[in-house]
């Protein structure tokens, strides 16, 4: 197994995830979080090429941008032109000390070495009453079928290892000083398409999912060939081979309710 992602190899089709409504649970939990206050300033560590930007310039925030890779930077760039982009890592966010009134980080948090030091971060940046938001998947809870886990050895064990718990993540926020931590059910994702056609759209090329991205190049093509293998006997009996995602998006939210000093309360 790869212990990294290539971020500037994923990023040409990294947003080819977003052509389906796939998220749009997602986009509610972000658009509650943050509120409708234009003057709060917003920060999205791990933004990638900008979706989740682009959605909070849409809605008249100036919002931030961190992530490690420069090719999904420039990416966002495109995607969310106001927002101010910093190339960086999560554990050392390069903001001074209370700059932000939110921070957020959608279906980055597994990608983060330390995630402890990224909350502690979180907190540094925030302003006293903001809050932090992480959504991501929880394979520990055991209630997600997904295609992937099915046809390419390895990939669960691997999520297993990266994604933290949500009560893990409500626990490190605690830790850190953030209070009413909670968690919800962001988002189900809840999709069956033919296996034939993803293939053939690239919907299954090792640059679409991490997962396949921390792959070997062997246990790739040993995992296509098991797709491939059961689309050949489906089409035998006269049937279509339907890739089933049936996942779960889980929002951890804690609140920094620290007292406000007499910079903050003149801010």
């Amino acid at each position: 197994m790869n212990q990294f992602v290539d971020y500037s190899q994923v990023s040409a089709k990294y947003d080819r995830r977003y052509d389906t409504p796939a998220f749009d649970g997602i986009e509610r939990a972000l658009v509650d979080f943050v509120g409708d206050n234009t003057d709060h300033r917003v920060l999205e560590a791990g933004c990638g090429t900008g979706h989740w930007l682009a959605i909070l310039e849409s809605r008249g925030f100036l919002a931030a941008g961190l992530d490690a890779s420069s090719e999904m930077l420039e990416r966002a760039k495109n995607r969310a032109p106001h927002a101010a982009l910093k190339q960086g890592r999560a554990d050392r966010i390069p903001w001074e000390d209370k700059s932000f009134d939110r921070v957020i980080c959608i279906n980055a948090f597994h990608h983060f070495d330390e995630k402890g030091a990224f909350i502690s971060e979180a907190r540094r940046v925030l302003r006293a009453d903001g809050g932090l938001m992480i959504i991501g998947i929880d394979p520990l809870k055991g209630l997600d079928q997904w295609f992937v886990y099915d046809y390419f050895v390895g990939t669960r064990e691997i999520d297993r290892r990266r994604y933290a718990p949500s009560l893990q993540i409500e626990e490190l926020m605690r830790t850190t000083g953030f209070s009413e931590c909670h968690t919800s059910e962001a988002h189900h994702a809840s999709l069956r398409f033919p296996a034939r056609h993803a293939i053939e759209n690239g919907m299954l090329d090792k640059t679409m999912v991490s997962q396949l991205g921390l792959l070997t190049d062997a246990a790739y093509q040993e995992g296509l060939s098991n797709v491939w293998r059961d689309i050949r006997s489906s089409e035998a009996r006269g049937e279509q081979l339907l890739l089933v995602v049936d996942v779960r998006f889980y929002a951890t939210i804690g609140w920094n309710r620290r007292q406000m000093d007499s910079g903050e309360r003149q801010g």
